[in-house]
């Protein structure tokens, strides 16, 4: 059962802003958001910032249609990419609490199309990006794919026949892939319901996720953002891409504020049992004991951004990145969008920054949501 303090009304949001010690700076916030759509290659903006006792911020910057001159909402739903996971990783981790599914056991076990004489994979390895399964073959240009799968079968084709990367549990290597076979496993291990329906039936329904849908290109969806690409630093519309091939790997849409209640019910609810939370945010292990930077689904801490060119000098952002050492985030990545969610457990915060274009590097969404969780942190 949802908890009682995940019940975003606006009397809690109303009380969620009295709570604190100082205001929240939004004034300061907007501009800096404003100022970071100043750039004719950012159409727009979303974000959204809450807490255990609701939204404390929810706003819209630029434009969700450029040619039509529709403003941004904070509840246009836009591309999350790869925050997909995360959806994806609740739902298993429901069949996990309920007993029908086992991270230890072979994911043979649950899926029959996956090939017998393939080394021993489990969905732990697949969920923490140990398990060896390829990403975006380079030059197949997948990424662009715009063909439609009728079943996650089916989207198990592109990959199956391919050599695994390395032995499972020796490496790392980040895969989109890895979660099309955990899709077809939680199919295989609830045996009743396809991922469509264990999605709907497991996290939207019970975590009353309005404004989060799977980015159907031809169904009609009400406030989805129009997305766009860069070519030679001038906006483009994106290229039309079907996402029906990796559902749980980057194909939801959705608006910050659902995504930031999402985050927030892993800490602040019984939505998921505390040691499956726990487990979640631990991070995973090679066979030899080396630790990786990701649980199940999550990312631990901000690791390799540290080591990123854009951040290894700056002061400020490494600052930012130990004020938040309990941090877990994920990024996302889709053709027509960029996404960052990162999760405080320190204070039960989490904030959601979209921009509905990719190939973009104006704005930074990193940046805007680790500076936005700062500006919260100051207020409690």
């Amino acid at each position: 059962m949802l908890h009682k303090s995940l019940l975003f009304s606006a009397l809690s949001v109303a009380l969620c802003f009295n709570a604190f010690a100082k205001p929240l700076p939004e004034n300061v916030i907007s501009a800096m958001f404003k100022e970071a759509v100043n750039h004719d290659t950012v159409p727009g903006i979303t974000m959204a910032l809450g807490n255990e006792k609701g939204i404390m911020m929810a706003e819209g910057f630029g434009y969700a249609d450029v040619e039509n001159h529709v403003a941004m909402t904070p509840h246009h739903k836009v591309r999350i990419g790869s925050v997909s996971k995360l959806i994806a990783t609740a739902a298993m981790m429901r069949l996990y609490d309920e007993g029908k599914i086992d991270l230890e056991a072979p994911v043979t076990d649950y899926v029959a199309a996956w090939l017998e004489d393939k080394p021993v994979i489990t969905l732990r390895q697949l969920a923490s990006h140990t398990a060896g399964i390829r990403h975006y073959k380079e030059g197949a240009n997948e990424f662009l794919l715009n063909e439609t799968f009728p079943d996650i079968n089916s989207a198990l084709a592109m990959f199956k026949d391919d050599p695994l990367e390395f032995s499972p549990g020796t490496d790392f290597s980040y895969s989109t892939f890895a979660w099309t076979l955990v899709s077809a496993a939680m199919e295989g291990a609830d045996g009743n319901r396809d991922f469509r329906q264990i999605i709907e039936q497991e996290v939207f329904a019970p975590l009353a996720l309005k404004e989060t849908v799977f980015d159907d290109q031809f169904t009609i969806i009400e406030n989805r953002a129009r997305p766009y690409t860069t070519e030679e630093g001038i906006l483009i519309n994106a290229p039309q891409t079907d996402h029906s091939y990796k559902w749980a790997g980057g194909g939801f849409i959705a608006s910050p504020s659902d995504i930031v209640r999402f985050a927030v019910a892993h800490v602040a609810s019984d939505y998921l049992a505390s040691e499956t939370t726990k487990s979640m945010f631990t991070r995973a292990t090679l066979n030899n004991g080396d630790e990786v930077g990701y649980g199940i689904g999550w990312k631990v801490g901000f690791g390799d951004y540290r080591e990123r060119e854009a951040y290894k000098d700056n002061v400020e952002a490494l600052k930012l990145m130990d004020d938040i050492p309990t941090a877990v985030m994920h990024s996302g990545g889709s053709m027509g969008g960029i996404t960052m969610t990162i999760l405080c457990r320190d204070h039960n915060t989490a904030v959601t920054v979209v921009k509905n274009v990719s190939g973009e590097k104006n704005a930074d969404v990193f940046m805007l949501a680790l500076k936005t969780l700062h500006y919260a942190h100051t207020s409690y």
